[in-house]
């Protein structure tokens, strides 16, 4: 083998131009696969980092619509005191806000967890502990745990945490424990409290909480699901229709976690493994040019007594050496395909923070380098391992022509790349159109010329806060160049706000469900969602005057629709405990909280002076007549003049909406240059047999145009040759497409997996470049001087 190796060494370096395009070419789709493999590794095939992580579930109501969703607290609470299957269980939900106290005020993550929240999970502070049971409860001494960034960057990594006390609003908490490196959950937190601290919730409708729990010794998943469904279909009895679930879903952590994205993945790794195919179809084409330009060389060692074992393991090592170059190379590529494949996704992957290039991609790549060397190694032997000798000299000493036999697996490789890469660009085109239709949907609000601040004051008192707010508004409302300001709880496509059950005309028969926003009188211009009908908020409205709200379009729609809504009355007390009734005053269009392609949900807006409570955090809109970033600092200054402790955020709408749009993008991204760099091979490919099947009918090229043939009639037949598998090549394509596209029906919008205007465009693209990669060698052929090839004739 060392032999074997060393020859196949000196054969590169004697072929630089052939060795080059190989690697480069295989690098690509090795490369691709062990980048997509590092995420699909990271996010699916390893185990959460918790001790028996197959035990860790996640727990959510089911309402009668099917829907998951998230915890009441009452009924977290029932089941976490009825169950028999969990050890733990503990609810929790996380909020950005502005916290004090170390070297400087920063909004971050902090998540509310209860008792048993580190218990579920199996992990402990590693400096310090965790809560204590006369610490998690109501009125008990506020203390934090926190990440150990956190930790470093802000508290300076000092080992007395209490020296250093941290504060949310008005309330001090004592450090108490230190989070390990590794820890992630809930995803990006860096606080951990006690949310025992805060009086329960009484509602059964107020959804919020966000449930863990790991499964007791002996109990399987079965067993745990089947009793925790029965207490979902109990409290369901118990309390009618109090409650909206009647069912409880129990779900694997890590399944829960990943969600659709693991579908998603799967159809990615499958799409570079296409990519990887192509590349090497490409590859072997020129490994056959190869072989058959060495055809006396291998005719001499059949003589010579060389089995088809020895030619294989020849071919073998051979294409071992490039596979393994070709490997080196795709690694240091995917070092900078997973950054930026990170980074295009944006923090919307789960597990984003374990992602990486590590031992087992590299094992991966190494045993698919291995693969594609005895792939490779084969094509060869097919070709000339079973020849005689006897009939292998004679061809060579006559200098013949590659036979029929080669030609046809030359063009069988190339109608194969076609098929590959047919399927690969009608995967992008599917995606390109469903990304089309999806930016044709209105989002319900103008991006242009706008800026969001975010803020926080959660633990301030509600009126307060309102009063903070109130200030802040009219600062930003006379900087030069602000058209408009308003504020919101939860701006639309960042998945804040809340929502719950309503009562109509405060009538316990008449009850609905919808998103409920706090908002401030300028939101709706300065966002510039449209008034349809009665009014909006005004200066006339306050906290002394009777409550007023603005439904959405899709309220009305559902459950006014052949009403005038204008003075019904609705009762939302379960949200923040005022059961004051609000009056409807105004309809506005519809918005896309959840993204363009998520149904409008129906909403009601309450006035933020009247309703305070619900707004802990404030996301403020300031639409300008001039350049947007330049405004950033002025709204920052506005608040530092109120108040140094409170820290802001800034995005622009237009990043926002573009932000909302980022899952689709990665997907369109990734199929879009795998089909962009499967067209370039394929396009090489047909390019290289064209021109391969030009050099062997030179002097019958030249013997037609000697004969009379014209310069028309040999482009016919060049061109037409190479079309032939071609067009076959599309054929098995769109018959593998029908089948495949169906993969990446869920990653589609408003599409059909087998839409015919997009095959019909693919299918046509293929053909016209196909057309040009045959054309140039097809020229050429009309150029062979007639006389030259008489002449060797």
């Amino acid at each position: 083998m060392f032999s074997d190796l060393r020859f196949a060494f000196r054969q590169l370096l004697k072929n630089p131009g052939f060795t080059a395009v190989a690697v480069l070419t295989l690098a690509l789709g090795i490369g691709a696969n062990t980048a997509i493999f590092s995420i699909v590794d990271a996010v699916l095939l390893r185990p959460l980092p918790y001790p028996q992580a197959e035990k860790i579930v996640s727990l959510s109501e089911v309402n009668k619509q099917g829907n998951q969703i998230t915890f009441a607290e009452p009924n977290f609470l029932d089941v976490h005191a009825r169950n028999h299957t969990l050890a733990a269980a503990a609810q929790y939900n996380m909020q950005l806000t502005t916290v004090l106290g170390g070297s400087e005020p920063v909004r971050t993550r902090v998540a509310y967890v209860s008792g048993d929240f580190y218990k579920a999970l199996g992990v402990q502070p590693t400096i310090g502990r965790s809560f204590l049971s006369a610490e998690a409860k109501t009125g008990g001494q506020p203390v934090a745990v926190v990440s150990q960034g956190y930790w470093q960057r802000l508290l300076g990594s000092r080992k007395d945490l209490a020296a250093t006390p941290i504060r949310l609003g008005d309330r001090s908490y004592t450090v108490v424990g230190v989070m390990p490196q590794s820890f992630n959950f809930p995803k990006d937190a860096e606080i951990w409290l006690p949310i025992e601290v805060f009086p329960p919730s009484q509602s059964r409708t107020a959804h919020g909480r966000r449930v863990i729990a790991r499964l007791r010794e002996g109990v399987t998943l079965v067993e745990a699901r089947a009793e925790l469904s029965a207490l979902g279909k109990q409290l369901k009895q118990e309390h009618g229709t109090n409650v909206d679930l009647v069912d409880i879903a129990t779900l694997p952590l890590q399944e829960a976690l990943v969600g659709e994205v693991s579908q998603s993945l799967w159809v990615i790794l499958a799409a570079v493994g296409l990519l990887l195919l192509v590349a090497c179809t490409n590859v072997a084409n020129l490994l056959l040019a190869q072989a058959t330009a060495r055809r006396r060389e291998f005719a001499v060692r059949t003589a010579l007594g060389a089995t088809r074992w020895r030619l294989a393991r020849q071919f073998i090592a051979e294409n071992l050496l490039l596979a393994l170059l070709a490997g080196a190379v795709g690694v240091l590529l995917s070092f900078g395909s997973v950054a930026a494949l990170v980074a295009l996704n944006q923090g919307n992957l789960p597990r984003a923070d374990e992602i990486s290039v590590d031992a087992r991609a590299l094992a991966f790549t190494l045993a698919l380098s291995a693969l594609v060397a005895v792939a490779l190694g084969l094509v060869p032997l097919l070709r000339f391992g079973g020849r005689a000798a006897q009939a292998g000299l004679k061809e060579a000493a006559r200098g013949q022509s590659a036979s029929a036999t080669s030609q046809r697996m030359r063009a069988t490789l190339a109608l194969t790349q076609v098929a590959l890469t047919l399927v690969l660009l009608l995967g992008a085109g599917l995606l390109i159109k469903s990304f089309i239709k999806v930016l044709e949907i209105d989002p319900g609000f103008r991006t242009e010329s706008a800026v969001a601040m975010e803020l926080s004051l959660n633990d301030e008192p509600p009126q307060r806060r309102a009063s903070f707010y109130q200030q802040v508004l009219e600062r930003l409302a006379v900087l030069p160049g602000v058209t408009a300001v308003g504020g919101v709880n939860g701006l639309p496509m960042v998945g804040g706000g809340a929502d719950g059950q309503f009562l109509m005309d405060n009538n316990p028969a008449l009850k609905g469900y919808g998103e409920f926003r706090v908002a401030s009188p300028g939101y709706f211009k300065a966002m510039g969602i449209r008034l349809l009908r009665g009014r909006l908020f005004d200066q006339s409205d306050g906290p002394q005057t009777p409550q007023v709200a603005l439904i959405s379009e899709a309220l009305q729609r559902q459950y006014w629709p052949n009403e005038d809504p204008l003075g019904k009355g609705i009762q939302y007390g379960n949200m923040d405990g005022d059961t004051h009734l609000l009056q409807v005053v105004g309809v506005v269009s519809d918005v896309r909280e959840f993204g363009l392609e998520a149904k409008a949900q129906p909403t009601v807006y309450v006035h933020y002076l009247q309703r305070p409570r619900q707004a802990w955090g404030f996301a403020i809109v300031a639409r300008t007549q001039g350049d947007v970033k330049a405004l950033i600092p002025a709204m920052r200054s506005a608040v530092q003049a109120l108040s140094r402790d409170v820290a802001t955020n800034f995005r622009t709408l237009d990043q926002i909406f573009s932000s909302s749009l980022n899952k689709r993008r990665f997907s369109l991204v990734i199929f879009g240059s795998f089909a962009a760099v499967a067209l370039l091979l394929a396009t090489l490919g047909i390019y290289g047999v064209t021109a391969y099947a030009v050099a062997q009918r030179t002097q019958e090229l030249g013997i037609r145009l000697a004969l009379g043939a014209q310069v028309s009639d040999v482009l016919r037949l060049v061109i037409a040759q190479g079309m032939k598998a071609v067009l076959l090549g599309i054929v098995m394509g769109l018959g593998g497409a029908f089948a495949l596209t169906r993969l990446i029906a869920h990653l589609l919008f408003e599409v059909s997996a087998t839409d015919p205007l997009t095959f019909a465009v693919v299918a046509s693209l293929l053909i016209f470049v196909a057309l040009l990669a045959c054309y140039f060698p097809a020229r050429r052929a009309t150029r062979v001087d007639p006389m030259e090839a008489l002449r060797c004739e």
